[in-house]
């Protein structure tokens, strides 16, 4: 699900799942590491004393670009000075785009869905004679 704003031409998508494969975030940390970098966490996220090597990888790689943690559940596709946390992506480069999937009317439902699939393997590990 997505909508579109003229003032101030935001894109705001609210389906994580949706974002990450549209702006191509790298998050196997076994990528990075092909592409040449260190990886110091499983999450392929990058702190902000490691900017000056991801901008200068996107520089010298100009088909992929950094995406930025704003906010709690909040990206946006582009680099952002000053925050905590940021991606590497090789996807839609739309700096417009972004997403808060706090807002997903759908959240709850998927959370729901997920803790009944984590609960039903429990239960099967419970009551198996394995």
């Amino acid at each position: 699900m997505s909508a579109t704003v003229r003032a101030g031409h935001i894109e705001l998508l609210v389906d994580i799942n949706e974002f990450f494969n549209r702006v191509g975030i790298i998050g196997h940390y076994e990528e990075l590491e092909w592409l040449g970098f260190i990886v110091d966490n499983f999450g392929g996220s990058f702190w902000p004393e490691r900017v000056t090597e991801l901008q200068r990888f996107c520089h010298e790689n100009p088909e992929y670009h950094i995406v930025t943690y704003t906010d709690s559940g909040r990206y946006a596709n582009k680099y952002v000075a000053g925050k905590g946390l940021y991606r590497l992506a090789k996807g839609d480069k739309n700096p417009s785009l972004v997403l808060n999937h706090f807002i997903d009317p759908k959240r709850e439902l998927v959370a729901e869905e997920m803790i009944c699939a984590a609960l039903a393997i429990l239960d099967e590990v419970k009551t198996g004679d394995n």
